[in-house]
């Protein structure tokens, strides 16, 4: 179970790492438009919260619809969730995204704006 996980990780962190990298010219088009590196790291930090909330409600969801058949068929009850638990995956998700999404903008964003706008990708 650790090695699925583990693997799951290097996924979303190598996805959100790729497709934040990619986005140089956007945010170099943002500073040249008089965008502060500030306010784009904070627009790049809301979007990792809404991609972490968007993530974590069907996630909840879907484990837990999968987690209530098993406890019917398995002891007639519903399944027991520890709170502290749930919000400590959840902390952890949000914590790799992150981890993924801001040296990815902070390299990105390293060229200055006009030269990263003219590059040729």
């Amino acid at each position: 179970m650790g090695l699925i996980i583990a693997f799951t990780a290097i996924a979303v962190v190598n996805t959100l790492a790729m497709a934040t990298a990619g986005r140089s010219r956007e945010f170099a088009l943002l500073r040249l438009v008089g965008t502060t590196r500030r306010q784009v790291m904070a627009m790049l930090g809301w979007e990792t919260l809404a991609v972490a909330v968007i993530a974590a409600v069907p996630g909840t969801a879907i484990a837990l619809a999968t987690l209530t058949a098993f406890g019917a068929g398995m002891t007639d009850g519903p399944p027991y969730v520890p709170p502290l638990g749930h919000l400590g995956v959840l902390a952890w998700g949000l914590l790799l995204a992150a981890a993924a999404t801001f040296p990815a903008a902070r390299l990105a964003m390293a060229a200055r704006p006009a030269e990263a706008v003219g590059a040729r990708e």
